[in-house]
């Protein structure tokens, strides 16, 4: 029976305790919903209550079409300073996996092919572009990962050739903690697939 096993890391950046960066997983039968949302700023407690905002949305709206969320939270947070949000949902009876995107998060799968997942430039909150879904499917070990823009983007398997092998608790915080900028938010999401 296939599964999946993920793991959601963070850090806050190193001037504030607080961190406006935030993850959602929730699973529901078959399925499981990941979100990633780095909210605009990282410097105040303002980031870290539409942060919060956010989360508390997402975790009420997770079973909906992936663009419908997009667009519901884009106009929950309309006014708010703003975030760039990364979706995902997986069905793990097939590996087939659907993403949407607006901003400067990563979308990111490491396996016998490694892909980088583009998404549509925009702010939630603010000015969004007309959603495109991707569609894509994982295979028997590949791992999914998202990240804010707090973890530098240009890091692959020669850079850290464990994240085939390692638990997802070790891959999400090896990724923040050894690819993360320091002066900005980080968070990551880890997913390993299991057909």
């Amino acid at each position: 029976m296939s599964k999946a096993d993920w793991f959601f890391a963070k850090e806050p950046a190193t001037t504030t305790n607080r961190c406006g960066d935030v993850g959602v997983i929730k699973q529901f039968g078959d399925k499981v919903f990941l979100a990633i949302v780095d909210v605009l700023g990282h410097d105040s407690e303002n980031a870290y209550g539409v942060a919060e905002t956010i989360r508390i949305f997402l975790e009420q709206h997770y079973g909906e079409d992936l663009k419908g969320v997009m667009n519901s939270l884009h106009e929950h947070i309309r006014g708010s300073r703003g975030a760039v949000v990364g979706l995902c949902l997986l069905d793990m009876s097939t590996g087939e996996l659907r993403i949407v995107g607006v901003g400067d998060v990563s979308v990111r799968k490491f396996g016998a092919v490694c892909t980088r997942y583009i998404l549509r430039s925009g702010v939630v909150g603010y000015q969004i572009p007309r959603l495109k879904e991707e569609e894509t499917t994982l295979s028997d070990g590949d791992v999914l990962v998202l990240h804010t823009d707090g973890v530098r983007e240009h890091f692959s398997l020669t850079d850290y050739p464990e994240i085939l092998s390692d638990s997802v608790e070790t891959i999400a915080n090896h990724i923040v903690e050894q690819f993360g900028r320091g002066y900005d938010d980080a968070a990551c999401i880890a997913l390993r697939y299991q057909s």
